[in-house]
């Protein structure tokens, strides 16, 4: 059992996890405590899942990914702590984003995103396949210093288990995921689509709402990138086709593969 200040105010990122707060520990500092929804705490099966997942992230630098400082069962309810990372979530960055109180050049949309990949890139390419299951834009953290950390990445393994279709898992965790004849894996090719509609929800300068997703992602990615836009617009589109899995001639296995590809629409707008 950790060793926490006082409760915090609780609050949520709208993600469907569950409650937080922001505590203080002895040893870690600040942490993150997560009282998870009755959807995942429940099932004795999900919580050895997460618990596989971290002892499988904790092999990830921090800098890259929040680690997990401790999992706590406490009759039907499931706590989890882990680090807390300084910085904007981008779910907060985009919605300053939509009201105005905040404005990003087409350039700064695209060094935006660059950083959002070469993060999941980086995660993709350390040994063992890691994949974090969970992106979305409440899961991203931006420092001070522009660079990218991941949080909560320990559910893939849980959304696994839950018998839901690709729109269910949508509304209720704001995770987006390719289609699949059967059941959905939460690996990297499955990152790779998250990934993505988080650039779509950068290029858009807002967060993709619960009824836009599967069903009118093509719309947005045109929306997005309109034909009267910048030069990098129509390269950027194609990206985002691919990367969604909405062109039929290409499947991209991983953040790395979608990262190089990715370099082409930075060529084309003179983003290094």
């Amino acid at each position: 059992m950790l060793d926490l200040v006082a409760s915090a105010p609780s609050y949520t990122l709208d993600d469907g996890l569950g409650a937080r707060a922001l505590e203080h520990h002895a040893a870690f500092g600040a942490v993150d405590v997560l009282d998870m929804g009755r959807v995942l705490a429940a099932d004795p099966a999900i919580e050895q899942a997460i618990r596989a997942r971290a002892a499988r992230s904790s092999l990830v630098a921090p800098s890259l990914l929040t680690p997990v400082r401790a999992i706590d069962r406490r009759g039907a309810s499931l706590r989890i702590t882990a680090a807390a990372a300084a910085g904007v979530r981008l779910s907060h960055l985009l919605a300053d984003l939509e009201f105005g109180n905040i404005r990003l050049t087409d350039t700064g949309i695209l060094e935006l995103a660059k950083s959002v990949l070469r993060a999941v890139a980086l995660l993709h390419h350390h040994p063992g396949l890691v994949s974090h299951g969970a992106i979305n834009p409440a899961h991203i953290v931006v420092r001070p210093d522009r660079s990218i950390v991941l949080t909560d990445g320990v559910f893939g393994g849980a959304f696994e288990l839950l018998p839901w279709h690709r729109d269910q898992i949508w509304r209720q965790f704001a995770v987006a995921m390719p289609m699949s004849a059967s059941i959905h894996r939460y690996d990297q090719r499955a990152d790779v689509t998250q990934v993505a509609a988080v650039v779509l929800a950068i290029a858009l300068r807002r967060q993709l709402r619960a009824d836009e997703y599967p069903g009118a992602a093509r719309d947005l990615v045109m929306e997005a990138t309109p034909a009267d836009g910048p030069p990098f617009a129509s390269s950027l589109r194609m990206w985002l086709l691919q990367a969604l899995n909405l062109h039929p001639r290409c499947v991209l296995a991983s953040a790395v593969d979608a990262y190089q590809m990715f370099r082409q629409v930075l060529a084309t707008s003179r983003v290094s």
